[in-house]
């Protein structure tokens, strides 16, 4: 990375950036025809506005530029592990892949994991995206195995779970 990278909190003026950084990135993952628009735009919004202490996005910037981002979302709506799982996303733009910037803020956000309640952190990666399951190996992530295919999905993508100890 050339350029200086800020890391910080997310705002609500974020939004916009986020949600499109991250329309651009979900074929890695998802088939976004599968959900409405507006259905899809609603429920990302919901998990955005949820933003709470540790369950936060971080963004990261040069030059007053939203290059990517970062989520850890809760995972768990049991009362005993609700504060202690968060589900993370990685999200960075096209033009800016494969510059480091996707781990130092998958680095920061465990370093802010461990200062917090959180015990673990799960995440999916596609099989297929080995640049992301090397970042994630070498963050201490644990490739738990492969996600059964979905029974009413037939044409889902493989993902493996990971879970990361905090």
């Amino acid at each position: 990375m050339e350029t200086p990278i800020n890391i910080r909190l997310a705002n609500d003026e974020d939004f916009a950036t986020i949600y499109e950084i991250w329309l651009d990135g979900i074929e890695n993952s998802f088939n976004p025809n599968s959900i409405d628009g507006e259905t899809l735009h609603q429920r990302f919004k919901r998990n955005f506005q949820a933003r709470q202490g540790i369950f936060n996005y971080w963004i990261v910037e040069a030059d007053r530029r939203l290059l990517g981002w970062q989520s850890l979302i809760k995972s768990a709506h049991n009362p005993f592990r609700e504060d202690n799982w968060a589900e993370s996303s990685t999200y960075i733009a096209k033009d800016n892949r494969v510059k480091g910037i996707g781990e130092a803020l998958i680095k920061h956000a465990i370093r802010e994991a461990e200062k917090s309640q959180l015990e673990y952190i799960v995440g999916y990666v596609a099989v297929d995206n080995i640049g992301a399951r090397k970042i994630t190996q070498r963050n201490g992530w644990i490739e738990v195995g492969e996600i059964p295919p979905s029974k009413k999905y037939k044409n889902g993508k493989r993902k493996l779970l990971l879970i990361r100890p905090v």
